[in-house]
């Protein structure tokens, strides 16, 4: 573990992200493999007693097709944002030449950290205080609980 490089510019720890090095994208490939070697999407757009459930399949095959996509193997910092992503936090933070969102002093007016309240609530503004106090070699173990559920 690398605290520094995993760490990423808004103070979310990457390794706990849903998204790092998950397996559910290896699994989804494999499930959109064997449907598509079967040809379920004919199979569920035929109206019948015995498909009334798979009406929603083309639906179901694009949440797949996002599973497949959203897997993330290296960290912000040196993986280019989210999933290879640049967001607004890091782009503030790589024009302001910081490492982080810990050396800035609007932290708290900040907005770019609301694409991350739905999910996260204030932890990744919370990680960030940890970082200033602690610094980034020694917050970890006092970070927060990365989402809100």
């Amino acid at each position: 573990m690398d605290p520094q490089n995993e760490s990423a510019y808004c103070g979310i720890f990457c390794p706990d992200c849903i998204r790092y090095k998950n397996k559910y994208t290896e699994h989804a490939s494999q499930l959109k493999a064997e449907l598509e070697k079967i040809e379920f999407d004919k199979y569920a757009e035929i109206d019948t007693p015995f498909g009334a459930n798979f009406k929603k399949y083309e639906e179901f095959s694009e949440v797949l097709n996002e599973l497949i996509k959203s897997k993330c193997d290296n960290p912000c910092r040196v993986g280019g944002g989210c999933s290879g992503n640049p967001c607004k936090i890091m782009e503030c933070c790589i024009s302001k030449r910081f490492e982080g969102c810990w050396e800035c002093s609007e932290l708290d007016d900040c907005d770019k950290f609301d694409i991350l309240t739905p999910r996260c609530g204030q932890t990744p503004k919370n990680n960030v205080k940890l970082i200033q106090q602690h610094g980034i070699r020694n917050w970890v173990p006092l970070k927060g609980k990365f989402y809100i559920w």
